[in-house]
């Protein structure tokens, strides 16, 4: 399945373009995920858990850091998630300290279940489930 990058605004008044992809649960609802190959698992925000019905301090819990050094706490639940056409279920952390408009699709959990192509020339980014290649 191929996914254009998606154009957000930033500070200074110019854009940035990302290889963010929608993802949907399947409860309801979804949000854009930015795939981070420097990211070792992947994160949602905690109100997404809680929109799901968790309850999100139950979960394993995992001090992280991110790219800047910062760190935050995650709490880990195994959930379902829809990429394209895909159902699959794997770990999201879920933290209140995320600090982003968008989840984190990390190694762990999606880029093992998925070969990830990116053509940041183009702005694409191709996935496909290890299964079907």
């Amino acid at each position: 399945m191929r996914f254009n990058y998606i154009k957000l605004p930033t500070k200074d008044r110019n854009f940035i373009e990302l290889p963010l992809i929608p993802v949907a649960f399947k409860k309801e609802g979804g949000c854009f995920c930015l795939i981070d190959s420097g990211a070792d698992y992947s994160y949602l925000d905690a109100n997404i858990g809680e929109a799901l019905g968790l309850d999100v301090k139950s979960g394993k819990i995992f001090r992280s850091k991110g790219i800047t050094g910062r760190e935050f706490t995650a709490y880990f639940h195994k959930i379902n998630f829809i990429v394209g056409v895909w159902n699959f279920e794997g770990n999201f952390g879920f933290s209140y300290e995320l600090g982003t408009p968008f989840g984190i699709l990390g190694r762990d959990d999606f880029f093992t279940l998925f070969k990830i192509t990116f053509k940041h020339p183009k702005k694409i980014i191709d996935i496909v489930p290890f299964e079907e290649n």
